[in-house]
């Protein structure tokens, strides 16, 4: 005969269980206990979890435990250092000991993927989760890769980056992983780090959350933010001489040029501490709070140098470092802030490390604005449109790209008017006087196209296209060149009429031309140099730097990005980057030492002529009037409208 379960006696064994206490059993306790590191995750060090192993990580799991009054917790710590381990020793001892619903939250799916399958192999390897959770089978949807049902509730791996996946389901614990990859704002719903603490909102204090992530860019870092409301402990470990309990701040990393002694200086008896010392000192070691914070959030922060012996080394520190120091030398700001925000376990401030205002200002010459100094060759200049006035930049170009702030103005005026386009073209037909005694006029000029005023600048620009005078807009994307090789047809709608391609549309890469010129900030003079006068006012030099390269991630994905904060003003540097844009469409980048030989000559020849003329006021001959050199042009491409329109 066939035996049927008793479903009686299995609810009756069901109820019993829930009507006992959770165990009081630590995370780590059960950790230590019931925890194995599974081969096929890759694992440096497989086999039972020890906690002796990593003596930082026990304070976090006991905050996570079920039986803490803890409600967040959050780690904000270096890379492969603590983070996914306390989580997977926290999800394990939850669904043995305090059974409940789960949600796992990763910036991205592919992310998401991946860390369930590290779940699913953890839980095979470790007895106690695989008697609990739903072995996988054909057809059965309680165990998939990014759900995972077990008695007492479901495990479910998804994506932070859909408001769908943070509304559908109730949960008394939420993990969220490397939460600076988030988006910030989900579906135009609101924040996801809120939206997905709702979801335990029904637990009341049963509920524990858990945030861990790297931190990422000051002023945007969503960790740092969480962190800012806990009580903010530090790992104080003692020192082995004098038994001094201190942080281990990179500052104190001593090291030869060679490598070949590599020690961490004692912040009180000054002595140095080889690396050997570290295991004793992790295990004396005990987190110490900085602030009161909020009351029920509990943070930690932690860097590389805590990292146990076999793992990061102190020496692999240094090496990648000097690394990153080399090419931020060299212009490269990425490979440090990835030393400081996966190392460190500290913010990017991208401000810090570039070019200051304070130090453009102090290198401000003597020459008056309007004029051009003498190693200025060839002139450009860019417009940007704002809402209430055109601002105006004359550049002066010399050899190998060397700059000189020619000419910088306010037109004060609603770009709607045209009487306010109209002293914008008196400007523009202006001749500067060179300090040979040569006048200089300007060469080509780019205006912005971007904001309110798009016709208004094509209708301007259309017009006076045989004077270089273009239309451009900005692409920020990486890899782009500085200007296009060939404009696009735009159409014009002005008074009524629509001019089908009537106007060409220069796309910029402002992205290219930031780094060129932020690269070239630091150089006082010579090839790639700029100069300003000591007219330009000082707010001048703060929209000049106010950017700052930073690396973001976009669903999972990392993408470089030229930022300013929210109330910070960039025309300066938005100007210099059309001047640019300018002097590569004439071609100056390709200008060689001989190229440069005969603006300078034209230069000069203008200079014997002006000197005669100033000599025939006393009498002599007069001489012919001194002229622009010729400008280098790219030879216009064939308009394609006749409309007589005019401003």
């Amino acid at each position: 005969m066939t035996r049927y379960a008793d479903g009686a006696e299995q609810y009756r064994s069901a109820y019993l269980r829930g009507l006992q206490p959770d165990p009081d059993l630590w995370v780590d306790e059960w950790a230590d206990q019931y925890m194995r590191i599974p081969r096929e995750t890759g694992a440096a060090e497989p086999g039972p979890y020890r906690t002796e192993r990593t003596p930082y990580a026990r304070e976090p799991m006991r905050c996570l435990s079920p039986g803490h009054p803890a409600r967040r917790v959050v780690t904000m710590v270096a890379s492969q250092l603590m983070k996914t381990q306390i989580a997977l020793n926290w999800i394990g001892g939850c669904i043995h000991m305090a059974p409940a619903n789960i949600l796992m939250l990763l910036p991205s799916l592919g992310l998401a993927k991946r860390v369930s399958s590290r779940v699913g192999k953890t839980i095979d390897a470790t007895p106690v989760l695989r008697e609990r959770v739903a072995s996988p089978r054909s057809r059965d949807a309680r165990n998939t890769m990014d759900t995972k049902e077990f008695e007492g509730g479901t495990l479910y791996a998804t994506t932070a980056g859909s408001a769908s996946n943070l509304a559908e389901l109730a949960a008394r614990y939420i993990y969220g992983d490397e939460v600076d990859r988030w988006d910030v704002d989900v579906d135009n719903e609101g924040d996801p780090i809120e939206l997905a603490e709702t979801r335990a909102s029904t637990f009341g204090r049963n509920a524990k959350i858990y945030f861990s992530s790297s931190p990422t860019i000051k002023g945007a870092s969503r960790i740092d933010d969480l962190f800012a409301q806990s009580d903010r402990r530090h790992y104080y470990v003692p020192c082995p001489h004098c038994g001094e309990m201190q942080t281990l701040e990179w500052e104190n990393l001593k090291y030869t040029g060679d490598y070949r002694q590599v020690q961490y200086l004692c912040c009180r008896c000054g002595c140095l501490i080889d690396e050997h010392h570290k295991g004793g000192m992790l295990a004396r070691g005990e987190w110490r709070a900085h602030a009161e914070g909020d009351g029920e959030t509990v943070g930690f922060t932690l860097n590389a140098l805590y990292a146990p012996l076999g793992w990061v080394s102190w020496l692999g520190l240094a090496k990648q470092y000097d690394k990153a120091k080399a090419a931020q030398d060299k212009g490269d700001l990425e490979p440090m802030q990835v030393f400081y925000n996966t190392r460190l376990a500290r913010l990017w401030d991208a401000a810090q490390e570039m070019t200051k205002a304070g130090e453009l200002k102090a290198r401000a010459e003597d020459y008056r604005l309007g004029s051009v100094p003498r190693g200025a060759l060839i002139l450009t200049a860019a417009v940007d449109t704002q809402h209430n006035r055109l601002e105006l930049l004359v550049i002066g170009w010399g050899e190998g790209m060397e700059r000189w702030v020619v000419d910088h103005q306010v037109i004060m005026g609603d770009p709607a008017d045209e009487r306010t386009w109209a002293l914008l073209d008196d400007k523009l037909k202006a001749r500067y006087r060179h300090d040979s005694g040569v006048e200089l006029a300007i060469c080509a000029t780019a205006i912005d196209s971007g904001g309110h005023h798009t016709d208004e600048v094509y209708q301007f620009t259309r017009l006076r296209r045989w004077r270089n005078v273009l239309a451009i807009r900005g692409a920020s994307r990486p890899g782009r060149p500085v200007i296009a090789q060939r404009p696009s047809k735009v159409d014009v709608t002005w008074k009524g009429s629509v001019h089908k391609g009537g106007s060409e549309l220069w796309m910029i890469g402002t992205d290219t031309a930031k780094d060129w010129i932020y690269n070239r900030y630091g150089l006082g003079e010579g090839p790639g140099a700029i100069h300003f006068s000591q007219d330009l006012p000082d707010d001048f030099y703060d929209q000049a730097v106010a950017e700052r390269k930073v690396a973001r991630y976009v669903k999972g994905h990392k993408r470089i990005e030229w930022v300013k904060g929210k109330a910070d003003r960039n025309e300066a540097l938005d100007l210099l980057v059309y001047n640019l844009a300018m002097a590569h469409y004439i071609g100056l980048h390709r200008y060689q030492e001989k190229d440069w030989a005969k603006l300078r000559s034209a230069v000069s020849q203008g200079s014997l002529f002006a000197e005669r003329t100033q000599q025939s006021a006393a009498g002599e001959e007069p001489a012919p009037k001194a002229q622009t050199p010729a400008p280098p042009r790219r030879p216009p491409p064939r308009r394609g409208t006749r409309s007589k329109a005019t401003y």
